[in-house]
């Protein structure tokens, strides 16, 4: 099954998220992760932006960043392929 996106005639999961897009998602459907300190959060923008994954803080000083999968992100595994539950 492929995931088309409105404007995106015949796009498939694969052709809209990389391949290390797609792992980092297999990784949070696992265990949701947590960045502390000022490390950069590049590799989960676009996925937040996409509403695959959401992130909340974990203290106050919003310097430890749990990432979570979303259902969104769930149901864009199985189309790719993906253990998604």
């Amino acid at each position: 099954m492929a995931l088309r996106r409105p404007g995106e005639s015949g796009a498939t999961v694969t052709d809209i998220l990389t391949n290390d897009e797609i792992s980092l998602l297999r990784s949070l459907e696992k265990k949701s992760r947590t960045i502390t300190g000022n490390l950069t959060h590049k590799r989960y923008d676009r996925l937040e932006t996409k509403g695959y994954i959401k992130r909340s803080s974990q203290s106050p000083s919003m310097q430890d960043i749990l990432y979570e999968i979303t259902d969104a992100g769930k149901a864009t595994l199985r189309a790719a392929g993906g253990a998604a539950g």
